[in-house]
This record gives C-alpha cells, structure tokens and sequence, in this order.
C-alpha cells in the first residue's frame, strides 16, 4: 500500500530530476506553481507515477481537484492507490 511519505519520496525524487533544486527545498507544503513544473513534467509524473506506484493518474486531476501543493498531489496518489485496491 501506497502511503503519503512512499508517494511523496517518488515524486521528490523526480522532481529532482527534473528539476535543478535541492532536496531540502521540495517538501508536502512545496506548491507546484513554486516548483516551476510545466506540462511535459506533468506527464513524466504520469508515466513514472504509473510505472513505480501502479496508478494511473487523470491528466485532469490539477484543474478539476485543485491541486496546489505536493501534499494534495500525495493524497491524490494515495486515493487512487486505495480505490484501486478495493474490493469490486
């Protein structure tokens, strides 16, 4: 199971590798207009998001769920992670 701290180390972890910065500066309250992100690194999360937590995040999910800061994309992931592994 996906939690808040096993989300946020991959997509830390992407970030700087995107990203010039330093480890200490992208936290839960970071917000993603602050880290510069544009839509190219919005699919790259798409994809290692995918590929390392096995959810697929909505291409949508920034405009319609108001996702500002890292902490709301983590819970994002988490939600998606718990809803896939619910019972049908």
């Amino acid at each position: 199971m996906n939690t808040t701290e096993s989300v946020f180390n991959v997509i830390r972890e992407l970030i700087l590798e995107l990203k010039d910065d330093e480890i200490e500066n992208i936290t839960l309250e970071s917000t993603i207009e602050g880290l510069d992100l544009d839509s190219l690194d919005f699919v790259e999360m798409q994809v290692v998001v995918r590929k390392k937590l096995g959810v697929a995040m909505d291409p949508k999910a920034f405009a319609s769920r108001n996702i500002g800061t890292l902490q709301a994309l983590c819970d994002y992931i988490v939600e998606l992670t718990q809803a896939a592994q619910a019972p049908a």
